[in-house]
């Protein structure tokens, strides 16, 4: 009976040892952000941004000689599903605002922050056909896209 016991207990240790095995995250994707901020309607800015899936991106427009940023954006990514949730702050003179919206691929997407600031935004893998015939493209923003 011990011996038994002592062949099964031996058992369950071996196979708890070699399937203890470390699986890797898959690496972070780089990622092309365009977006277009509005305020009250009009628009405030129009960055066009390069980061990581997992890591935070962080923007700031200032205009020449002023202390203060215009607007200061913070964006973080993350894989989920097929897709990526992007979760965005966005700081203005006016407040800090927030706001987060789930994209495919070459997705665009509106988002409100509140107090009538939104923001749109398109998001691409930067190894893509995609990114690479954007990027090829002389004047890529038409009206109606950012």
């Amino acid at each position: 009976m011990w011996r038994a016991l002592f062949s099964a207990v031996l058992v369950v240790v071996v196979v708890g040892c070699v399937s203890n095995v470390a699986v890797r995250p898959a690496p972070p994707q780089p990622l092309y952000f365009a977006l277009e901020l509005t305020e009250g309607g009009k628009r405030i800015g129009a960055p066009k941004l390069l980061g990581f899936s997992g890591k935070r991106v962080i923007a700031e427009r200032r205009s020449p000689g002023m202390t203060d940023p215009d607007y200061r954006i913070v964006l973080e990514p993350r894989e989920e599903g097929a897709g990526y949730q992007l979760d965005l702050r966005l700081k203005l003179p006016s407040g800090e605002r927030r706001g987060g919206v789930t994209l495919l691929h070459g997705e665009e997407r509106s988002v409100s922050l509140g107090d009538g600031t939104e923001a749109k935004v398109m998001l691409m893998r930067v190894d893509s056909d995609e990114f690479r015939a954007l990027i090829s493209t002389p004047n890529p923003g038409g009206r109606g896209q950012i």
